[in-house]
């Protein structure tokens, strides 16, 4: 005679209660049943969720370490802007012969120094950069005069001086060619050089001229004897 569920004892019915919870709860997660029982594509939208949330992680991670590279390339593009302006004003890229001059001319106002005569020479073109020469005539007194090369000396831009001649005005008064100021002593010529860089032209007309000059000649009876050595 089959006995009925309610007639078992109390705690084989709580047995069966928990074998029966433990078989659903088994089969919803491990079986793929039909959107009627949504826990497997729960489950399978949790794991997909997961994977692209790691996928963001490591591409944060990687936009992160190119945004410290890049933070770091902006910094170090700025350094070498200011270190390019800081050369520019030492050697500029340009002539700036106007510049120049009235760099010379204020050296001169401020020294108590009269420039007589300012010459342009030829510019003679470098590998990297080129010098551009002036002949300057000018008269004052002897430190007066030092004082106007101490200060082209401290100018932002390079510029040399060279080829100083200088002599007393004692026997040029009345026959001079100027008019001296009162306190001029010493009257004479110097080359001041300033620098530029010059522009791919100007070094690709030079280069030619340079290798012409460098070659070797020979004489229309071929190379002479090699010099014996000394």
């Amino acid at each position: 005679m089959a006995l009925r569920f309610r007639e078992l004892p109390w705690y084989f019915q709580l047995v069966l209660f928990v074998l029966v919870a433990v078989g659903v709860w088994a089969l919803g997660w491990y079986v793929d049943f039909p959107p009627i029982f949504p826990i497997q594509a729960a489950r399978a939208e949790q794991a997909d969720l997961q994977r692209k949330y790691k996928q963001l992680v490591d591409e944060v991670a990687k936009l992160q370490a190119v945004k410290q590279r890049h933070q770091e390339l902006k910094t170090r593009l700025a350094a070498t802007k200011d270190q390019l302006a800081q050369i520019q004003t030492v050697v500029p890229e340009e002539k700036k012969t106007d510049e120049f001059m009235r760099t010379l001319q204020a050296s001169a106002t401020n020294a108590q120094v009269s420039l007589r005569r300012l010459t342009s020479r030829p510019v003679v073109t470098k590998e990297f950069y080129a010098e551009m020469p002036f002949e300057v005539e000018l008269d004052g007194p002897y430190y007066a005069a030092m004082e106007f090369f101490d200060r082209l000396g401290r100018s932002t831009r390079i510029i040399n001086a060279g080829g100083l001649r200088l002599q007393g005005i004692e026997a040029q008064r009345g026959g001079g060619k100027f008019e001296y100021t009162a306190g001029t002593s010493v009257a004479g010529v110097c080359t001041i050089t300033t620098y530029y860089i010059p522009a791919q032209a100007e070094v690709a007309a030079v280069a030619p001229a340079a290798g012409a000059a460098a070659a070797p000649r020979r004489g229309a009876g071929g190379p002479g004897p090699a010099p014996r050595p000394q």
